[in-house]
């Protein structure tokens, strides 16, 4: 009977051994296993010291002891295994916020979290470089302020749009322009928050796509341009150039056969005929030679104070001949003692041209006038006025333009190419100049021109 009754109350004790080593057992049998080893790999403590740790008198056999003191120390272990594992994920969820926070604040893209009226929540670091303000400043400031006028509308339809359908969207807009810095061209794309009401919106500075499209578009319109002067430069060679050689060829072959039985009036005529000509094709020669030069940026440009009368006299010899021969004279109105801040080549080359086509489109026996006066923001207005043909307005609109055709022939048949007024224009304005033109049809034309009086 006392064997059963020490039998009856010792399972209890045995139940309890049981549960005790299921509860601390019941963890992970990667971490257990490895509180094991730790634990094997440490020198047992004597076993009254294991029993003071546990703090709690157990009345067991020794070896039911000394199985939960094990199963309380590799627990222990695995507590602590634990511990070091919540420690160490605490150092990386903190390490991985500071690199988000590096990552939202240093983005290339500003990012901004608005609310329905548009008022700035949240943004990062490079939205706040964007809108040129202190970060603290911004917040609860209305995003639409840093918009510029003609981009309000289009704004304030990318917000409603977001808000009212929730649906991703975006839209480009101009910043606001700030006294000392160059426009901003943003792209922003925007999405809804969930279960609040606010908007996340990327900002993305394009102003440097849009400057470098400008420029694919400035490169594709000088290709075209000199696409153009390449057909203009091969149009004068072949025609323009071509026919007054035959021309002339034709006269100096008229004259190697037949002047022994041309009067001297015939033969004198023809010589006449072929000195124009020279000189027509001198002039063109010179024109093509002047414009391929300053198109490869080869003309010089030296600016210096000069007088005009001299500037004249030097440019106008052939074509003061060329008058004369048309019986056109040629009046001035040049005060002696007026001078010019200009390149002296270019601007014979000016004079020289629009004079020249004067005399060319006026008929015998007509008049030009050429004057210069003083203007109050010390420029110098110089105009070269006709009664010849005029011009229409269809010409005047493509006169200045290399892949028009301007050219026409003039009142006693000279060649013209309108090479020449290009020319000038572009040495007028190389010099900080503008060229303008009035004409009609039957009563003649004016082009005037300014220069700088000094510097």
């Amino acid at each position: 009977m006392h064997t059963s009754k020490s039998t009856s109350e010792e399972l209890p004790e045995e139940k309890k051994i049981t549960d005790i080593h299921t509860v601390l057992s019941s963890g992970s049998s990667s971490l257990r296993k490895k509180a094991e080893e730790i634990h094997e790999s440490k020198e047992p403590l004597p076993l009254s010291v294991r029993l003071r740790k546990i703090k709690q008198p157990i009345n067991l056999a020794d070896a039911d002891t000394q199985k939960l003191i094990y199963e309380l120390e590799v627990h222990q272990i695995e507590l602590e295994m634990q511990n070091e594992e919540l420690e160490l994920a605490k150092v990386q969820s903190q390490k991985l916020a500071e690199k988000y926070t590096e990552l939202y604040d240093f983005s290339p893209s500003g990012y901004f979290t608005l609310s329905r009226e548009g008022e700035i929540i949240e943004l990062n670091l490079f939205g706040a470089q964007l809108l040129n303000k202190d970060r603290t400043y911004l917040k609860n400031r209305r995003f639409g302020f840093f918009v510029a006028e003609e981009s309000k509308p289009v704004f304030s339809s990318f917000i409603e749009t977001l808000f009212t359908t929730h649906n991703k969207s975006s839209c480009e807009i101009w910043l606001y322009p700030k006294e000392g810095f160059l426009p901003v061209e943003l792209y922003l794309t925007g999405i809804m928050t969930t279960g609040v009401e606010h908007c996340l919106i990327a900002a993305t500075d394009i102003s440097l796509l849009k400057q470098i499209e400008r420029e694919i578009q400035k490169k594709n319109a000088q290709l075209l341009k000199v696409n153009a002067e390449k057909d203009k430069f091969f149009s004068i060679i072949a025609h323009d150039l071509r026919s007054p050689f035959n021309g002339f060829m034709g006269l100096t072959e008229l004259l190697a056969e037949g002047s022994s039985k041309m009067s001297m009036d015939e033969i004198r005529k023809i010589a006449l005929l072929m000195k124009n000509s020279a000189a027509n094709l001198n002039h063109l020669l010179g024109n093509l030679l002047e414009w391929s030069q300053m198109e490869r940026g080869l003309i010089s440009f030296a600016p210096k104070e000069h007088f005009l009368a001299p500037i004249l006299k030097d440019s106008l010899v052939l074509v003061l001949e060329n008058a004369k021969e048309k019986d056109i004279v040629i009046d001035f109105d040049i005060p002696d003692d007026l001078g010019v801040y200009a390149d002296k080549n270019m601007l014979e080359s000016v004079f020289r041209n629009l004079v020249s086509n004067a005399v060319k489109f006026t008929p015998r026996g007509g008049s030009i006038t050429v004057s210069a006066k003083s203007l109050p923001d010390n420029f110098i207005e110089f105009s070269v006025s006709d009664f010849g043909i005029g011009m229409s307005a269809s010409l005047i609109k493509n006169l200045f333009s290399i892949n028009a055709k301007t050219g026409r022939r003039g009142t006693d048949n000279e060649l013209s190419t309108g090479l020449g007024l290009i020319i000038c224009k572009d040495l007028i304005e190389k010099q900080g100049g503008k060229l303008s033109v009035e004409s009609q049809e039957g009563e003649g034309s004016v082009f005037r021109f300014t220069l700088p009086r000094q510097m």
